[in-house]
Parts: C-alpha cells; sequence; structure tokens
C-alpha cells in the first residue's frame, strides 16, 4: 500500500483528488491532508508518505 499525503490551499481541490485516489487507485491510501504549507512539511517529515500530491501555487509557499 502506497502512503500518500495532499497538500492544496483549497479544500475542494483537496477533497476531489482524494475521492479520485479512493475511487481508481486501490494501492494508494490517502492518511492526511493539509491546506497549510508549512503543517505539511512538519506532518511529511514525521509521517514519511510515500508520495505527496503537492499544489505547486499556493499563497504562502510554492510547491517547490
Amino acid at each position: 500500500m502506497i502512503k500518500a499525503i495532499i497538500v492544496d490551499d483549497e479544500y475542494n481541490a483537496i477533497k476531489n483528488l482524494a475521492w479520485e485516489i479512493e475511487r481508481f487507485c486501490d494501492d494508494v491510501k490517502v492518511i492526511d491532508t493539509f491546506t497549510d504549507p508549512i503543517e505539511a512539511i512538519s506532518a511529511i517529515n514525521y509521517l514519511k508518505p510515500d508520495c505527496v500530491f503537492l499544489d505547486i501555487e499556493m499563497p504562502e509557499m510554492d510547491g517547490f
């Protein structure tokens, strides 16, 4: 099972992507989601996901 985190400043984008992953990707489990990129950085270091779905255009910082 691939552990994934979704990071996006738009809640609806997170909700839509999580639904798509749940419906079409049996081997991917979304373990957490974040709208705040600073929180996401801490969680990524703590949770150590296999995959991060990351919005590259966010108000506070970009995905790069």
